[in-house]
C-alpha cells in the first residue's frame, strides 16, 4: 500500500518532516474518532514537499537553475484569472456585481470587475457579510497558482518533482492520492494526463479542493475523470470559500460519478485548514477504506503507461518519507 498526500499552497520555509506528521496526525485523530487506525506503515507515506519550489518558481527572483528557462518565458499576467476566480467565490456568497457597483466610485465602475480597485471593494463587502472568508479570497488571487496553471515551466518543474512520490509504487500497488486544496489541482493533472505516472491510482481524496469553480476548470480543459483513477472522493467544507461548489455535473462534467461530501465542519478560521479536513472521521474513514482494499480499482489498470518525465526544469524536490 501507498498513500501519497500533496500539500497546497503558502507552505514555504517549512520543515516537510514537522508537515507530514501534522498532515499525518491529523489522519489519525480522524480515523479514531471511527475507531480505526491506519493499516498503512509509516514508510509508505509519502509526502511530496514543494512549498519553497513554488515560492521560487514564481518569484521575481528565480532560482538559479530555471534562470534561463524563465528569460525564455514570456510573462504571465495573472490579474485577470486571479480576479475571474475572486469574483466567482464572490458571487458564490451572493455579492453581485451590482451590489460592489453600489459601493464604489464611479471610476472603479468603469474599470470593472478585473480590476484591483473593484477586488479590494469586494473584499471588504466580504469582511462585512462573511467574517474571515476574505482571507480565503486573497489566498486565490496568489500569482503562484495562476502561475502553475498557466506556465509550462513551473508545471514541469512541480510535476517532475512530485512524480518522484510513485517511483517506487508497482503496478499492483494499491495506490490511494489524497490533495488538498492547490495539491487537488496538482494531483488531478498529473492522473488526467498520466505522463509522469507509472502505476494505477484505487482512489483519488481531494479536500478543500477548487477544482470546480470556473476559472480554475477552465485553466484545465477539457476537464475528465482521469482513467488511472478507480474511486474519486472530495470533501469539503459548506464555509470553506475555496471549494466553492462541489464536483458535480454541473461543475466538473465527465462520465463517471464523483462522490461528494459537504458535511465536513472544518474548525479551522477560514473553514480551509488541513487538520479540520483530515481529522474528519467521514473524511479519514474513507481513506482508511481505499487503504484497505485489495487490488487497484481503475477502469484501464493495466493499461500502457507513457513514461515521459519531462527532464525540462526537473529540480530536487523532497519526497521525505519519514516523520
Amino acid at each position: 500500500m501507498k498513500l501519497v498526500m500533496l500539500h497546497g499552497r503558502s507552505q514555504e520555509d517549512k520543515d516537510p518532516d514537522k508537515l507530514r506528521h501534522k498532515w499525518v496526525s491529523a489522519l489519525r485523530e480522524g480515523a479514531a474518532k471511527g475507531g480505526l487506525e491506519l493499516p498503512i506503515d509509516e514508510e509508505d507515506i509519502v509526502f511530496p514537499y514543494f512549498g519553497d519550489a513554488l515560492r521560487d518558481l514564481t518569484s521575481d527572483e528565480p532560482v538559479d537553475q530555471l534562470s534561463e528557462v524563465e528569460i525564455a518565458v514570456p510573462h504571465f499576467d495573472d490579474l485577470e484569472f486571479r480576479c475571474r476566480v475572486l469574483n466567482e467565490c464572490l458571487d458564490g456568497y451572493g455579492i453581485t456585481e451590482k451590489i460592489i457597483s453600489d459601493e464604489v466610485s464611479e471610476e472603479v465602475q468603469r474599470l470593472g470587475p478585473l480590476s484591483r480597485q473593484w477586488v479590494q471593494a469586494g473584499l471588504a463587502l466580504l469582511d462585512r457579510h462573511v467574517p474571515r472568508a476574505s482571507a480565503a479570497g486573497l489566498t486565490w488571487m496568489a500569482e503562484d497558482v495562476a502561475q502553475y496553471l498557466h506556465r509550462e515551466d513551473v508545471r514541469n518543474y512541480i510535476d517532475s518533482g512530485v512524480a518522484k512520490a510513485f517511483q517506487s509504487c508497482k503496478g499492483d500497488d494499491n495506490i490511494v492520492v489524497v490533495g488538498h486544496s492547490f495539491g487537488s489541482i496538482v494531483a488531478y493533472r498529473m492522473l488526467e494526463s498520466a505522463e509522469l505516472i507509472s502505476c494505477p491510482v484505487n482512489a483519488l481524496i481531494t479536500i478543500g479542493s477548487p477544482l470546480g469553480v470556473t476559472a480554475i476548470r477552465t485553466a484545465l480543459q477539457p476537464v475528465s475523470y482521469p482513467s488511472i483513477v478507480g474511486a474519486w472522493f472530495n470533501a469539503y467544507d459548506e464555509q470553506d470559500a475555496i471549494a466553492l461548489v462541489p464536483l458535480d455535473r454541473k461543475h466538473m462534467p465527465r462520465a463517471q460519478p464523483i462522490k461528494n461530501y459537504s458535511g465536513v465542519q472544518n474548525n479551522s478560521p477560514n473553514h480551509h485548514g488541513i487538520h479540520g479536513y483530515l481529522s474528519d472521521r467521514v473524511v479519514a474513514t474513507r481513506i482508511v477504506q481505499a487503504l484497505r482494499e485489495t487490488g487497484p480499482a481503475t477502469r484501464e489498470a493495466r493499461r500502457p503507461f507513457r513514461q515521459r518525465l519531462s527532464r525540462r526544469g526537473a529540480g530536487p524536490l523532497s519526497s521525505r518519507s519519514r516523520s
